[in-house]
C-alpha cells in the first residue's frame, strides 16, 4: 500500500481485524503461492476456517483439510505464530522487551537468507511472467539495498518498507515478537522484500497483474484490485521462500509443523477485511488451493522437502552471495592477474 507524505511506502501484513485501525491507517496481508490443484469449485465449497480449524458440518475438501490442519499445528507448536486478530489486542510493546529483542535479533539473522531466497524466487517469477531485463535487474539490486531491521512501536502489528528509507525493514514490536519461528520469520521478510524490488515506480505491476489472473482463474477469487494483486503477489513469494528455506534447512521438526508456520498466522476467530485485502481466512483457503506442494507438507500426504525446487529449478547446495559480492567476483576473475615485482 502506498502512504502519503514525504516518506512513500506500503505497509506489508494486514493486521485487518479492528476497524479502529482501519480509521486510523490502511494496512494489508500476508500469503498466497502458487502450483494449481484444486478447482475454483472446490475453493468455494471450503469451509470457513478459524483458529480452532473447520466449523463444525462444513466441507471436508483438501482445502478445508490443509487449513484445519495448518492451524491444528499452530495449537500445538511452542513456536507458532499468534493469530493477526490476536495482535490486534494485544497492548503496546516496548523496544525492550523480552520477546521483541528476541524476534528482533531473529529478524537480522535472517535478513539474508531472506534476501537470497527472494532474489531467486523472484528472478524466477519476473522471468516467467515476461518482466523485463531492465526491470528485472532493478528488482534485484533494490532488494540487495535493504541491510537492517528497524524496530516501531508505533507499527504495532505490521511491517513496513518506507521509500524514502530503501535500507530498511520497519517493523512493529507487536509483530516481531508474534513472528516465533525462522519460516514464519522468512515468510514475512520475503514479502516485504518484494515490495521493496518494486520499488516506488511500481516496477512489478506486470508481475502483479498476472498473478492475480491466475488467482482468478485458478482459485476461484472474483476480480483482483491492483492493491490486491500486490499484497497477493508478496504473499506468493513470501510463502515459496519459506519453502525452500525449510527444505534446505534440515531440522529435527516434522515437516508438517514447518510447513504450517509459513501461514498460520491467518488462523484467526475475526476474519475481517477491507476493500483492498483478502480477509486472513481468504488468503488461507487461496494459498492452499493453488499450492497443492503446502497442502499436501502440511496434512502429511508429501513427507520430503519438495519444496527444494520452485517450478522445477534445482535445489543449491548453498545460498547464493549477495548480488554486490557476485559482482566483485565477477570482476576480480575479468582483472589480469597481478604480479609482485621481483
Amino acid at each position: 500500500m502506498r502512504e502519503t507524505g514525504q516518506a512513500q511506502g506500503r505497509p506489508g501484513i494486514a493486521r485487518r481485524g479492528a476497524r479502529r485501525l482501519h480509521a486510523r491507517r490502511r494496512i494489508a496481508p500476508l500469503a498466497f503461492a502458487i502450483f494449481v490443484s484444486a478447482s475454483a469449485a472446490s475453493l468455494v465449497a471450503s469451509a470457513q476456517v478459524g483458529g480452532k480449524g473447520v466449523r463444525e458440518g462444513a466441507d471436508e475438501s483438501p482445502v478445508a483439510r490443509a487449513a484445519s490442519a495448518v492451524c491444528a499445528e499452530r495449537a500445538l507448536d511452542p513456536r507458532g505464530s499468534v493469530p493477526i486478530d490476536e495482535m490486534q489486542e494485544r497492548p503496546s510493546l516496548p523496544a525492550r522487551n523480552a520477546e521483541v529483542v528476541a524476534g528482533a535479533a531473529r529478524a537480522a539473522r535472517l535478513l539474508p537468507v531472506a534476501k537470497a531466497l527472494t532474489e531467486e524466487t523472484l528472478e524466477r517469477l519476473m522471468s516467467e511472467n515476461g518482466v523485463g531485463f531492465a526491470a528485472r535487474r532493478a528488482a534485484v539490486e533494490r532488494v540487495e539495498e535493504v541491510e537492517r531491521v528497524r524496530l516501531e512501536v508505533p507499527l504495532r502489528d505490521n511491517a513496513s518498507v518506507v521509500y524514502g528509507d530503501p535500507h530498511s525493514i520497519r517493523f512493529g514490536t507487536i509483530f516481531v515478537a508474534s513472528l516465533k519461528s525462522d519460516e514464519g520469520m522468512v515468510s514475512v521478510m520475503a514479502h516485504e522484500l518484494t515490495h521493496a524490488a518494486d520499488g516506488a515506480r511500481g516496477t512489478l505491476a506486470p508481475l502483479f497483474r498476472r498473478v492475480a489472473r491466475r488467482a482468478e482463474q485458478e482459485a476461484g477469487l472474483r476480480q483482483v484490485s491492483a492493491r490486491r494483486a500486490e499484497e497477493l503477489t508478496c504473499d506468493f513469494v513470501g510463502v515459496l521462500a519459506a519453502r525452500l528455506y525449510i527444505a534446505r534447512n534440515e531440522t529435527e521438526e516434522p515437516l508438517a509443523r514447518r510447513a504450517a508456520r509459513a501461514v498460520e498466522h491467518n488462523c484467526v476467530e475475526q476474519d475481517e477485511t477491507d476493500a483492498a485485502h483478502l480477509s486472513p481466512r481468504q488468503t488461507l483457503r487461496a494459498l492452499l488451493s493453488l499450492d497443492q506442494t503446502l497442502a499436501g507438507e502440511v496434512t502429511g500426504e508429501i513427507e520430503t522437502e519438495t519444496a527444494a525446487t520452485l517450478n522445477h529449478i534445482e535445489p543449491r547446495t548453498a545460498y547464493a552471495a549477495p548480488r554486490s559480492a557476485r559482482i566483485a567476483q565477477s570482476r576480480a576473475a575479468r582483472a589480469p592477474a597481478h604480479r609482485h615485482a621481483p
